[in-house]
């Protein structure tokens, strides 16, 4: 008897795993929501802003571009920048950089709403130097193969709070590895990290961008970074928090950068 019902039971659920019937879910669309995303920086001709607009759960990544809005960008002293549309919505002032110490402010119309942000450009912070240490037959490394493990130096600003994120690139083109801190544990001093998972070969280029940034936008870098890392049983993603306001999702940010490079053996 318990046989029977065992081959019964089995047989009942080898005929219901093999139907299939594909039901589409009526999702609702959200209404379209702004996206900026706002980088100012105190070098000429790498400061950019792209408008775009959040998209469908059936849309691919290429999301709609704004190429009719007005950007205006506001220093602390009152001085007034425009940023023209380049195409493709993309806003640049070429001439423009960011003064350190300094506050910005941004106004952004469109779709028929006015979004804003404040932001502060630190004091300029400082990389005093790059060293690296080669690693041979060791640690995953071939034998007869040679990698570099970079380490940057610098001497924390103790008169202020500080919020860095570095990247680093090699031969041009940016590594995945990267730092994202703050000065909890460094306030003042002479301290140096690795990059760890930024191997580079012999004579490869090595530049590093040190970016010091407010509060606002190390908060939003720290869930942008939740966000990436999180795994397939980790809770839902939320939005990084934005210092925008006016119903816009992204960042406005203006920051103090400082940059080394070196040229491996």
């Amino acid at each position: 008897m318990k046989t029977l019902f065992f081959f019964c039971l089995l047989i009942f659920v080898l005929g219901f795993s093999s139907c299939e019937k594909v039901i589409d879910l009526p999702l609702n669309e959200a209404e379209q929501t702004l996206v900026v995303e706002a980088v100012m920086k105190d070098r000429v001709g790498v400061n950019y802003i792209i408008l775009s607009k959040t998209g469908s759960v059936y849309q691919d990544q290429n999301f709609e571009k704004i190429e009719d809005a007005t950007v205006t960008v506001i220093a602390e002293d009152g001085t007034v920048y425009d940023f023209p549309h380049q195409g493709n919505g993309l806003y640049k002032l070429p001439e423009f950089a960011v003064v350190p110490s300094t506050k910005y402010d941004i106004e952004i119309n469109a779709m028929d709403r006015v979004v804003t942000a404040t932001c502060f450009a630190p004091s300029k912070p400082k990389v005093d130097s790059l060293t690296y240490l080669s690693l041979t037959g060791t640690f995953g490394v071939p034998e007869g193969d040679t990698l570099n493990l970079i380490s940057f130096h610098s001497v924390d600003n103790g008169a202020e709070d500080n919020y860095y994120l570095l990247k680093i690139f090699r031969n041009g083109r940016a590594n995945s590895g990267y730092y994202l801190g703050n000065d909890d544990f460094i306030n003042g001093i002479y301290y140096q990290a690795q990059f760890f998972g930024s191997e580079a070969k012999p004579r490869d280029t090595v530049l590093v961008e040190m970016i010091s940034m407010d509060q606002a936008n190390y908060n939003y870098y720290v869930g942008l970074s939740n966000n990436l890392s999180s795994g397939p049983f980790s809770a839902a993603p939320a939005n990084p928090p934005s210092n925008l306001n006016g119903n816009a999702l992204g960042f406005f940010g203006a920051y103090s950068t400082d940059t080394i490079s070196i040229i491996l053996p």
